[in-house]
């Protein structure tokens, strides 16, 4: 849930969609409530019971969302978003009770039925109207969320959409049940209440474990993971991911992720960096609030270079006059050690898009950006297109009078790093 929420209409935005679900919920349960009091129906009791779930997770989201805009501080950098996963705590407790007396007078009834005490529930036209209406206003609020959770995409509202299904599944099974009542099938009303009772237990437990687990910042289960994993680490940049941790503020998720880095970028880079991961990451993954990237340096940094080369000599070969019409490319690695930088490997490769007639120079910057080169060697300066490209990347841009590929693997041997 971001700022871009602002600019959907009213009725799709979060604050909106929450507190029309909060007054729907609320007048859903007192007048269930009533109802349930009136027919001394087990089933209709539950079902309230478990709009009260409901109304708890709604009212967890509101606080969320007003919270959501108060700036952090040093005193609470995260924010104030776990002031919902402490009264959502609080209130799975009420939740328990509540499950357990229903649970416990359904078995009661139960009971008295198999000893022959049948407990008689009054039945109306009424009552069946109000059923129908009830699951009906459920069933079109399902509808409703759904549409508008596939429309902003906001996984909040798509999770309240799926929890909205079940309560249809209970609201029927209460309307089939009192279908089953006119035809003097009494019991089933209590087996329907322990039903209802079990389904609130799990909603309560649900609501008891992600608060729990958000209090002591535990790390969510991201389904994912392994596509986040690889979006970050496709930056070519980004040698190493340390350490990859997501975890749940309220209803907001957090990624916090360290990385590694190649020594030579500066401070203003770093940050042209990480402005570039932190875009790309909410916009393929929108269910993630805030990211927070931490970064440090290799300890033996590796340096990934490319050169042009007009023949395949090995060391010999010389550098290419033209970077799209180069046949081949050398790529080689650097590693710096406390007094001396050595040659890890060299390789040659063949340029495979020399044969292409349109856009050559951007598709070959676009396949040596994917090989994670940090340095490339050129005898002219590039069209501004490859050059867009490398700079997006940061690779560095090194023009060179040298002529071929061991003068310049001497001259990276040589560089002398400033402390």
């Amino acid at each position: 849930m971001t700022d871009s929420s602002e600019n959907l209409k009213y009725y799709q935005r979060p604050i909106f969609l929450n507190l029309f679900l909060l007054a729907i919920n609320v007048s859903l349960f007192i007048l269930k409530l009533i109802f349930s009091i009136i027919t001394n129906s087990i089933a209709l009791q539950a079902d309230a019971f478990d709009n009260l779930t409901d109304i708890v997770m709604v009212f967890a989201a509101l606080i969320g969302i007003i919270y959501s805009r108060k700036k952090p501080n040093e005193k609470f950098p995260y924010g104030y978003y776990k002031i919902e996963n402490i009264i959502s705590l609080i209130i799975s407790f009420f939740i328990f009770y509540t499950a357990y007396n229903i649970f416990s007078l359904s078995i009661k009834d139960i009971s008295d039925f198999i000893s022959g005490s049948t407990k008689i529930i009054n039945i109306s036209n009424s009552i069946f109207i109000f059923l129908v209406i009830s699951f009906l206003i459920s069933l079109l609020l399902t509808l409703y969320l759904k549409i508008i959770g596939k429309k902003t995409k906001s996984p909040i509202i798509e999770s309240e959409a799926s929890e909205k299904l079940y309560d249809n599944y209970i609201s029927l099974s209460v309307l089939v049940g009192f279908i089953g009542i006119s035809f003097n099938l009494y019991l089933l009303d209590s087996i329907i209440g322990l039903f209802i009772a079990l389904f609130i237990i799990k909603g309560g437990y649900d609501i008891f474990l992600n608060s729990t687990k958000t209090l002591l910042d535990a790390v969510i289960d991201f389904d994912k993971r392994t596509e986040l994993n690889n979006l970050i680490e496709s930056f070519p940049k980004i040698k190493k991911i340390e350490s990859l941790e997501i975890r749940s503020y309220g209803r907001y998720v957090f990624l916090e992720v360290i990385i590694d880095l190649n020594k030579d970028l500066s401070l203003a880079k770093i940050q042209i960096l990480k402005n570039l991961v932190i875009t790309k990451i909410k916009e393929d993954f929108p269910q993630i609030f805030k990211v927070i990237i931490l970064t440090q340096t290799q300890e033996k940094p590796i340096t990934k270079v490319a050169v042009p080369l007009r023949d395949n000599n090995g060391l010999n070969s010389k550098i290419s006059d033209h970077f799209g019409e180069s046949p081949f490319f050398a790529l080689f690695e650097i590693e710096e050690g406390e007094n001396e930088r050595t040659l890890l490997n060299y390789n040659i490769i063949t340029n495979k898009f020399i044969k292409e007639e349109k856009r050559k120079g951007i598709l070959i910057s676009d396949w040596l950006t994917l090989n994670k080169i940090d340095k490339i060697y050129l005898k002219k300066d590039l069209k501004i297109g490859p050059k867009l490209i490398f700079e997006k990347a940061l690779i560095l841009m090194e023009t060179t009078q040298l002529d071929k590929l061991n003068e310049i693997i001497n001259l990276e041997l040589t560089i002398i790093k400033s402390p």
